[in-house]
């Protein structure tokens, strides 16, 4: 049986269970805790106060467990008036038991009656007066969790990673209050033990921080400063001893889930025998955590479901390349930043310029949309792929070494289908199985080392699924990163990765074809196209150069895609064939002068090349970006790109020219503290070939009460493309092109979009928030023609310089004669005008019943309308669009956390 039966699923199933069994002993072998790295420059130490009779969590502060705890105070201001001391005193204290880590802060203020309180949801941007809690449990001095709560107790929670990045889609489950008086506010929360991750040993020393952000004068202080100049985070925290005697439990957290399915759709055909016009459907999943060891956890979802995630926006994409949207589902999201710091490590700065890396890992790949379309007049395909379950470890050891392992099983998903009134059934996605590796180990501080590798097996049963997808894929790497001086200042980083994917004769050539790579080039020395392959290799690599901090910095990037490397399988990958590279240079001054508070400015060179090498793009371009000491804001940039050879201009045919361009754009923002902000932004383009394109933008944020917050406004676009592809055509008379003929268009666009947002907060759990979108795109497609000859950016317009065009407006179908008498023969497209008209509406209440545990009630509108095809008519279209027919779906669901 070939390898893409269940034994290869299976097999892989016992390739992750062997990875997870020799992590586990990893984070096992562990007989000497961490000790403190070198290189910390704070000698500060505060001690935690163990007590027998934990406080009441009211906010408070009256219980005796506080009146024996040390205090904590100190503050630094880091803006308006860096390294001055805080205008407000803070005072902070610590407690712990056997079970959880308690915490008080009394936040003075002699203007109590001017503390912003805003509402928001949980996790949002709590627009407020607020404290912020860090903890470096590992006391690694890279990693770390924060806890926020505002002044009206919204929480915010964050894992610390990399030393400076955060990653804000960790939900830990804790408790907070807070209360207020005439002197100020005060909070208090509790932290389960159950939710850090730290090492056994008698006594401890945890890094800690604290930052408190007053609104109304944008004041931030800290309990260890972070200048502004400089990064790190979880490097610069104060010490908290005292931590004795603590052990941390195998905890097990289970969620079970329970959820009803509404769909209302409209009919495409009212002869559809697979729509009514409404559909019901129940479910019900579990999720469970399972701490493995103090700091190896387990996450695993049973049947996940993800109906109260906001939908994707629309867009219109002209391109070969597929669009990317950002990941929403909680369980890929928590612990993402394991697997998403990939070739990261150490540096504070991610630059990209014409930059083509493939993404190793994108969890969207996992209960995809299915890839295969049935052939049939009527069918009903799902919408995404059914999870069957899936599992994560994640986690960090003594010995320095952060781990990562997924593994996910998709089921064959099949459509029913009915053609001439005969019944039938297709595979539409077969059966999957997803695993992905992550390993990184920190060399103390200067240095780490690490690997990413991610597997796909599918079970392919019929022969049309043989003919389109591998039956595995396989890409894995390592990375590093080295810093060059004590002071982790300059620092460099970089990856190899090797890739393979096996198949079918026909699934190969189908990646060899693809945008990728295009090995089908005519004209391309480095490139082979072979029908008879079963499989596809390739590698990639960068390796960059940072400068953290300072008032000059320094960003330079090399970096390499081979054309056979694919990762489209459990990857993003867009562009094949390319290599490149670019130099940053930064200037960035936070001192405040007599009018402007920051000053950023970048200027940035850049180059591409394919594996010839020859040079695919040659840009160049700068900004600029201020603060003003009112706290508006504003800035510019200019970028251009001088005439270079295009490989991928003709998809697939010979190389073409791109013209020498530039684009021009700017912004201003108001003060986002007043209740009515205005964001302003504006743009223009042109290039040498007599394109051109102008966008404006304006959205008005305003917050009538400290309970509602709209967003609003309009964005307009507007372009002309000399030459957009439209489609090849096989001729051998056409010499001059080398055997084929590239037919382009002239391309007029409009887009005008209008995305809205409203969030009305109840209290600080429930919320209900609104998201809408109407979105008005109109293409014409003008002034046809083919390229002349390769390597440049000239046409041949049809029916002017040769040839002659027809046009047939019932079927829509244009009919292109090349060169009139001659022996070419004629072909046909279809007019490719369009006119897309979208309305998408998602409004999700959320109730946090108590910590954990949620009820959502979601509502979410799809309608379009494609009438007008190449005729943009605003108010027209308009009312097309909002009298549409359009698809209604309504979901309850609940979830239960249980747990300590």
């Amino acid at each position: 049986m070939p390898a893409t039966s269940s034994e290869a699923v299976l097999g892989q199933g016992r390739f992750i269970l062997v990875s997870m069994s020799l992590v586990c002993a990893l984070g096992a072998f562990s007989p000497a805790r961490a000790q403190p790295a070198a290189g910390q420059t704070t000698t500060r130490e505060f001690r935690a106060t163990r007590t027998a009779k934990p406080p009441t969590i009211d906010g408070q502060l009256s219980d005796e467990a506080w009146s024996q705890a040390e205090l904590i105070s100190g503050f630094t201001q880091q803006d308006p008036d860096e390294g001055q001391p805080a205008t407000e005193q803070t005072e902070v204290r610590v407690v712990y038991d056997d079970r959880a880590l308690y915490v008080a802060a009394r936040l003075f203020d002699r203007d109590a009656a001017h503390i912003v309180r805003r509402l928001a949801t949980r996790d949002g941007d709590a627009d407020a007066d607020r404290i912020t809690f860090y903890l470096d449990p590992m006391h690694d001095h890279l990693t770390g969790v924060m806890f926020r709560v505002s002044a009206s107790n919204v929480q915010t929670d964050a894992v610390l990673f990399n030393d400076t990045w955060d990653d804000w889609s960790w939900n830990a489950v804790w408790d907070s209050r807070v209360s207020s008086d005439e002197k100020g506010w005060s909070v208090e929360m509790r932290i389960p033990l159950s939710q850090l991750r730290f090492p056994s040993a008698d006594k401890q020393t945890w890094g800690i921080n604290v930052e408190r952000y007053i609104r109304r004068t944008n004041e931030s202080s800290w309990l260890e400063m972070v200048p502004k100049k400089e990064t790190g985070r979880a490097s610069r925290m104060v010490h908290l001893t005292g931590l004795d005697g603590l052990k941390p439990s195998r905890r097990l957290e289970l969620l079970p889930y329970t959820a009803g399915r509404a769909e209302y759709v409209a009919p495409a055909s009212s002869a559809n025998p697979f729509n009514d016009g409404s559909r019901v459907f129940g479910s019900a999943g579990l999720d469970m955590k399972y701490g493995l060891t103090s700091n190896l956890t387990v996450d695993a979802s049973v049947n996940p479901d993800f109906g109260q995630v906001e939908v994707d926006p629309a867009v219109v994409n002209l391109s070969a390349f597929e669009t990317f949207f950002e990941e929403k589902r909680a369980f890929f999201l928590e612990g993402a930043q394991i697997f998403n710091n990939f070739a990261r490590g150490g540096s504070n700065g991610n630059w990209g310029f014409n930059n083509s890396e493939p993404q190793i890992f994108y969890s969207r790949r996992i209960g995809r949309s299915p890839q295969l379309q049935p052939d049939a007049e009527f069918a009903d395909p799902p919408t995404a792929t059914t999870i069957l379950g899936a599992a994560k470890l994640t986690g960090k050891t003594v010995r320095g070494w952060s781990i990562g392992l997924l593994e996910a099983i998709t089921s064959s998903e099949k459509a029913p289908t009915q053609t001439a009134f005969v019944p039938g059934e297709v595979v539409v996605e077969p059966m999957s199985n997803y695993a992905v590796v992550r390993l990184q180990r920190d060399i103390g501080r200067r240095a780490g080392l690490g690997m990413l590798a991610t597997a796909v097996n599918r079970r392919l049963t019929t022969p049309v699924a043989e003919a389109a997808l591998p039956s595995s894929a396989y890409v894995g790497g390592a990375d590093g990163y080295l810093f060059l001086d004590a002071d982790r200042d300059w620092v460099i980083n970089g990856a190899l990765v090797g890739s393979r994917v096996d198949g079918s004769t026909g699934a190969i050539t189908r990646l060899q074809y693809a945008p990728q790579r295009y090995y089908q080039r005519p004209d391309a020395t480095h490139l082979r196209l072979d029908p008879n392959a079963t499989s596809l290799s390739g590698y990639s690599g960068r390796i960059s150069l940072n400068r953290n901090s300072g008032l000059v910095q320094v960003n330079a990037l090399l970096w390499g895609v081979s054309p056979g490397f694919e990762s489209n399988d459990l990857g993003f990958h867009s562009n094949g064939d390319r290599a490149g590279m670019h130099t940053v240079l930064i200037w960035r001054n936070v001192t405040p002068g007599r009018f402007i508070r920051d000053r950023f400015i970048f200027v940035a060179k850049a180059y591409t090349w394919n594996f010839a090498r020859e040079l695919q793009g040659d840009f160049i371009g700068g900004q600029a970006r201020f603060t003003f000491l009112n706290y508006w804001s504003g800035g510019a940039a200019i970028f251009s790109t001088r005439r270079s050879p295009e490989d991928r201009l003709t998809r697939g045919g010979p190389m073409a020219m791109s013209p020498t361009g530039a684009d021009i754009n700017g912004w201003v923002n108001t003060d986002d503290r007043k209740r009515l902000s205005i964001n302003v932004n504006g743009g223009i383009s042109d290039n040498a070939a007599g394109g051109w394109g102008r966008s404006a933008g304006v959205t008005f944020n305003f917050k009538p009460s400290d309970r509602l917050t709209l967003s609003t406004g309009p964005d307009w676009n507007r372009s002309y493309g000399y030459a957009q592809y439209v489609r090849s055509v096989e001729d051998p008379t056409a010499t001059a092109t080398l055997g084929g003929r590239y037919v382009f268009g002239g391309i007029d666009q409009w887009q005008l979009t209008m995305t809205t947002r409203a969030k009305l907060i109840f209290s600080p759990h429930a919320s209900l928030q609104v998201f809408m979108q109407p979105l008005l795109a109109t293409g014409d497609y003008t002034g046809f023609k083919e390229l002349a000859r390769p390597r440049t950016h000239d046409f041949v317009r049809y029916g002017v310089d040769a040839g002659s065009l027809a046009y047939d407006p019932a079927a829509r179908l244009y009919t292109v004669d090349p060169d009139g008498i001659g022996a070419a023969q004629p072909f046909s497209f279809g007019d490719p005008d369009y006119n897309f008209k979208s309305l998408r509406l998602n409004a999700v209440f959320r109730w946090e019943m108590k910590p954990g545990s949620n009820f959502y009630a979601v509502w979410t509108r799809q309608q379009q309308d494609l009438r007008y095809p190449g005729n943009f008519a605003p108010g027209r279209d308009a009312r097309a669009m909002f009298g549409a027919p359009g698809d209604d779906i309504v979901l309850f669901k609940i979830s239960y956390w249980i747990g300590r």
